[in-house]
């Protein structure tokens, strides 16, 4: 892995493991469904999947556990407590269990899987030669790969054909592309992203109003 690895690298990557998931569960791509990430992870990949206090301040949202090691919990009353962790486990801030966290939630999963899948497929050079930024393109490319964004589409019945949304609730493709996000498990900024990767959206959304800004964020 000493090359660099190009999004459409990645996106072979990711394809070889969605069709072992897809296989294991009997879901055809004449059919696609969302991918769950921590079915993925555990039932593909064989990794732990556990969900604990990781700090504070939300800087730590996973962990990737390649060898046994003892990290420090602190629980909500301040108990501190030291918990082993074992090759294979992916640890998940506790903070994101609640639902309104289950975009963060399964690209964090995600992530943490993409840098497993990198580690086994480049042993020898994972520790020098993986970012971040690769396994977040890998993250991607699990839970947003083309065939099932074109699925949703037109599910959604989306039609944009000047590329241009309008984030506003009175423009009924930014419902859609709500709803698409929700139905696949991911937020509204991962799929807005990967929308504009498709070239079905041109540019940032367009604010129909200021208080726009306030009341969708970005």
């Amino acid at each position: 892995m000493a090359r660099y690895l190009s999004r459409a690298d990645l996106s072979h990557i990711a394809g070889k493991y969605i069709d072992q998931y897809y296989t294991r569960f009997g879901i055809s791509k004449d059919d696609p469904e969302p991918i769950d990430p921590e079915r993925l992870a555990s039932s593909v990949l064989g990794l732990n999947v556990k969900m604990l206090p990781l700090c504070s301040d939300g800087s730590i949202l996973g962990l990737t556990v390649f060898q046994k090691c003892g990290f420090t919990v602190t629980l909500g009353d301040g108990t501190k407590l030291v918990e082993v962790f074992m090759p294979k486990d992916v640890v998940i801030d506790s903070a994101l269990a609640s639902d309104s966290c289950t975009g963060c939630r399964n690209f964090t999963i995600a992530h943490e899987a993409a840098h497993h899948i990198l580690a086994d497929l480049f042993p020898n050079d994972y520790g020098k030669a993986v970012k971040c930024r690769q396994a977040n393109t890998l993250a991607a490319e699990l839970l947003m790969p083309t065939f099932l964004v074109n699925a949703e589409i037109e599910r959604a019945a989306l039609c944009l054909p000047n590329g241009i949304l309008y984030k506003s609730a009175s423009d009924p493709n930014y419902e859609k592309i709500l709803e698409m996000a929700a139905r696949m498990g991911v937020s509204w900024s991962a799929i807005r992203i990967r929308l504009q990767q498709m070239q079905v959206i041109n540019g940032k959304p367009i604010h129909c109003h200021p208080l726009d800004v306030i009341r969708f964020g970005e």
